[in-house]
C-alpha cells in the first residue's frame, strides 16, 4: 500500500507534534511506502542544512511555509505535478484541519484528518480565564469576538468530518465529545529509551528535591502554566521543602526566561536530550488551565519512572486516576501540596510511579498507535 503524509511539522523534529505524527509515519511505514509532504516554517526554526529530512520515507516534498492556507494550497499545487506525476495513494494522513484545507482533493486518496489541537477547546479554556491565547485580559467585545472564533472553528470540524474520510483523536474523551460517525482514535504514545531508570531511589528532607516541567515554552498555554507555577504555587512548596528546585526544560519565551529570576527557578532551555533532566527529577509537573488533546509529556514521565502531578487539563484523556497513576489538582493550594508530599515521601513516590508505568506499558507505547493505525487502514482500504 502506498501512504502521503501530509503536515505543517519536521516529523523528525523534538516537539511534541512532531512526535505524533511520526509516530503515526512509523506505523504507516509498517504496511507499505510512505511519501511525505511538509510545509516548514524557517522562522525561528533551524535551517534545513542544520537539520536535514530523516525517516522512513520513500519521498519528501518541502514547501516554505508561506504563513496563509490559499497562498500554500498554490505552492503545492505548482510543486504537486513534478514532485508526483499523478500518482495516487491508498490513504492520506493530513497532520491537522490546516493541512487538510491547504491540501484536500490534490491528490487522490481516501482522506484521514488527525485533529488533535482542537483549537476551539483550547479558546475555550482562555474565555473561561478571561484571557487571550496572548494572556492579555479580554473586554466584553473582545470575549464576544473570542466565542465567535469558538463557534467557527467547531463549524469548521463539522465541515471537515463531512468531508474527509475519517477524523482522529487523541482520546476517547474527545472523539465523544463531537461524536462524529466517521472518527477514531489514535493515542498519543510515547517511545521509552534503552537504559530508562525507574524512578530515583532517595530523597533527604534537606536535599529539597528537583521538580521538572518542561516543553515546547513558547506555547501559550505552556506559558501560562509556568507562569502560573512559580508565581502562585513554587512558594508554597518551598515553605516546606526550602531547597527545592524547579528546572524549565524547553524553547523559552520571553516570559518564561523572566521566570528564571525567581528563587528555585532554572530556566534551562532546549536541550538535546530530555534524558538527562528526567534522571535528576523527582517529579514532573503538568499545571495546565488550558489544553486540548493528550500531553505526550505525561507519558514520558509515566515511561521514565518519574511521579507526575497534573491539573485535571493537564492529564484529561489519558485515563488516569488521582491518587492511583498520579495526582490531580486544580488549584494553587492543592498543587502545591501534592509535590511537596511527593518530594519528601520516597515510598508514594515510587509507588505512583510503579502504578503509572503499568499503565503506560497496557496503553501508550508505540505498539498502541501501530495497532490502532492498522485497524483504520484495514477498515478504508477494505
Amino acid at each position: 500500500m502506498r501512504f502521503l503524509v501530509v503536515t505543517g511539522t519536521r516529523p523528525w523534529a523534538a516537539t511534541g507534534g512532531a512526535r505524533r505524527v511520526r509516530a503515526a509515519s512509523e506505523a504507516l511505514a509498517r504496511l507499505g511506502t510512505v511519501d511525505l509532504v511538509v510545509f516548514f516554517r524557517s522562522d525561528g526554526a533551524p535551517s534545513l542544512e542544520s537539520d536535514p529530512p530523516v525517516g522512513l520515507f520513500r519521498k519528501i516534498l518541502l514547501l516554505e511555509d508561506a504563513y496563509g492556507n490559499d497562498r500554500n494550497r498554490a505552492s503545492l499545487e505548482e510543486a504537486l505535478p513534478r514532485w508526483n506525476a499523478g500518482e495516487s495513494y491508498d490513504v492520506i494522513w493530513y497532520d491537522r484541519e490546516r493541512l487538510w484545507h491547504i491540501a484536500s482533493g490534490l491528490v487522490e486518496g481516501k482522506a484521514v484528518v488527525d485533529v488533535d489541537d482542537l483549537e476551539d477547546v483550547i479558546l475555550e479554556r482562555w474565555l473561561r480565564l478571561g484571557r487571550s491565547p496572548e494572556g492579555s485580559l479580554l473586554d466584553a467585545p473582545e470575549l464576544e469576538a473570542q466565542q465567535s472564533e469558538i463557534d467557527r472553528l467547531r463549524a469548521g470540524h463539522a465541515e471537515v468530518a463531512a468531508a474527509a474520510d475519517m477524523l482522529v483523536f487523541t482520546s476517547e474523551l474527545d472523539s465523544a465529545k463531537f461524536a462524529f460517525p466517521n472518527s477514531t482514535v489514535v493515542p498519543n504514545t510515547y517511545l521509552r529509551e534503552e537504559g530508562t531508570r525507574q524512578g530515583r531511589q532517595g530523597l533527604a528532607l534537606d536535599e529539597g528535591g528537583t521538580i521538572l516541567f518542561q516543553g515546547w515554552h513558547e506555547w501559550p498555554p505552556n506559558v501560562d502554566a509556568a507562569t502560573w507555577f512559580v508565581e502562585d504555587i513554587l512558594p508554597r512548596i518551598r515553605e516546606r521543602c526550602p531547597q527545592a528546585r524547579l528546572l524549565l526544560v524547553g524553547k523559552p519565551s520571553q516570559t518564561v526566561r523572566e521566570l528564571g529570576s525567581a528563587p528555585g527557578v532554572d530556566v534551562v532551555g532546549e536541550v538535546p536530550r530530555m534524558r538527562p533532566y528526567l534522571d535528576r527529577a523527582d517529579v514532573m509537573i503538568a499545571p495546565l488551565r488550558v489544553g486540548g488533546g493528550t500531553r505526550i509529556k505525561i507519558l514520558e514521565g509515566f515511561a521514565s519512572g518519574v511521579p507526575v502531578v497534573s491539573t485535571s487539563i493537564g492529564c484529561e484523556g489519558l485515563g488516569t486516576e488521582d491518587g492511583v497513576h498520579l495526582r490531580i489538582a486544580d488549584d494553587a493550594e492543592a498543587f502545591a501540596h501534592s509535590v511537596a508530599q511527593l518530594l519528601v515521601d520516597r515510598d508514594l513516590r515510587r509507588a505512583l510511579a510503579t502504578r503509572a508505568g503499568v499503565l503506560y506499558e497496557k496503553q501508550y507505547t508505540p505498539q498502541a498507535a501501530n495497532e490502532a493505525i492498522r485497524q483504520l487502514v484495514e477498515q478504508m482500504t477494505a
